[in-house]
């Protein structure tokens, strides 16, 4: 299966260098499609996650809506990696043309308190993507990362990510690196809604238990660093909005309110971006395993 996505990865990425966007985007959705089809737990799974998230909004879907709604977070992720692969860097033109910014003056706040600023997201429309945006207004960042299984994936990835101007920080390893980035008053990046760490603390997302990260409040509530939400999600016409939330300081917070309140800003994200949100398996069943 590992080598089925290496090469799978290595297909997006010499479709999407090679031919214009929109028909990149066209040949990526309907292998998306081949792998709705074919992928029928992960079908099932989203199927899951979607009920579960429109259910804690008092939302009912019946099975077809649900296989249509799942089968167009396949789509979208199909968009995604067409994205990662076609955007090594972006310009300040390609940000003015293809980005909405909302409230920059967040991360400008957080920015100029001269400590560095933790900036966390989700696996939610297009995260890779906000580095390249940030890079191009000028910010350097710090992309904490998980390893992928296999060295050949791990390799394509790091080498994309580079390209973008981010630095990297391997899951496992990342205290020393995140508290120098801080010492620089750069940018770290963390993606907030999967733990992969020893920490297993649950907390209530979307009304069931469910072991988001623990390392954004651990780093906040040590080092005093304003931890900044953003999310870059994907707009209609294929666009995209990058949108920050404010500053999160843990000197104004007890402990444990900053995990609650960093669930909450991702339960809004994706309840209004659902598709958007690309988990492929169980996320409350697989997550409390």
């Amino acid at each position: 299966m590992d080598n089925d996505n290496y090469f799978s990865y290595l297909l997006a990425q010499a479709l999407s260098r090679s031919l214009p966007r929109r028909f990149s985007y066209w040949i990526a959705m309907r292998i998306a499609d081949r792998f709705f089809a074919k992928d029928s737990r992960g079908r099932k799974d989203v199927m899951s996650n979607l009920a579960h998230i429109l259910r804690s909004k008092n939302v009912n879907c019946s099975e077809e809506t649900l296989s249509q709604m799942a089968r167009k977070t396949f789509q979208l992720f199909g968009k995604y990696l067409v994205d990662f692969f076609k955007f090594s860097r972006m310009t300040p033109s390609e940000v003015k043309r293809l980005v909405s910014i909302e409230h920059l003056d967040y991360l400008e706040q957080a920015d100029a308190m001269g400590r560095g600023v933790l900036l966390i997201t989700a696996h939610l429309g297009n995260w890779e993507l906000g580095g390249a945006i940030l890079a191009a207004l000028g910010y350097r960042v710090n992309a904490v990362f998980l390893p992928q299984r296999l060295e050949k994936i791990n390799r394509l990835f790091e080498k994309q990510r580079k390209e973008r101007g981010m630095q990297l920080i391997q899951l496992g390893h990342a205290a020393r690196g995140v508290l120098q980035a801080f010492k620089r008053k750069e940018c770290v990046g963390m993606l907030a809604d999967r733990d992969f760490t020893a920490h297993r603390n649950s907390v209530c997302f979307f009304g069931k238990p469910a072991l988001l990260s623990s390392g954004p409040p651990r780093i906040a509530e040590r080092t005093n660093v304003p931890v900044v939400p953003l999310f870059v999600l994907r707009q209609n016409d294929d666009t995209f909005l990058l949108r920050f939330h404010p500053p999160i300081l843990a000197d104004n917070h007890a402990p444990g309110e900053i995990e609650a309140l960093i669930g909450a800003i991702m339960e809004k994200e994706i309840s209004q971006n659902p598709t958007q949100w690309f988990i492929f398996e169980n996320f409350w069943k697989e997550n409390l395993r």
